[in-house]
């Protein structure tokens, strides 16, 4: 029987450091859309000073802001979720256990719903319906 699971302090902290810019920039976001621009107005000068603008002069904030979470999810379902499996000449064992890990759970909750925060921003963005 094979088991698979990962109980790494640093996964978790690399996780959470991942999804922190994106939810730095959403709430920016939010607060810019109700009105409230000075949290924009400070990070704009800091981000350009540190290189952080458009391609090609400099890192993609985009790319970490879409792919944190998803890097984050990856750190951290392992974390919780045991997988068993048993292989023989006539059947396949395969048993998904949840453990009771809470912070790694939570921290990949909370990237699925930064997520699914993106992808229904991105369709209501786009989305040509009058």
């Amino acid at each position: 029987m094979q088991t698979t699971t990962f109980k790494n302090n640093w996964l978790t902290a690399a996780a959470l450091l991942l999804t922190l810019p994106t939810i730095y920039f959403i709430l920016i976001g939010v607060l810019s859309e109700l009105g409230i621009n000075w949290p924009l107005e400070v990070t704009q000068p800091i981000a350009e000073k540190w290189g952080i603008k458009a391609p090609p002069g400099g890192l993609n904030i985009s790319t970490v802001i879409l792919f944190g979470p998803m890097v984050a999810i990856l750190l951290t379902i392992f974390q919780f979720l045991k997988i068993e499996w048993h292989l023989t000449k006539e059947e396949f064992f395969l048993h998904f256990t949840f453990q009771r890990r809470w912070l790694p759970l939570l921290i990949a909750a909370g990237s699925v719903l930064l997520l699914a925060f993106l992808f229904f921003y991105m369709v209501g963005e786009n989305c040509n319906c009058h």
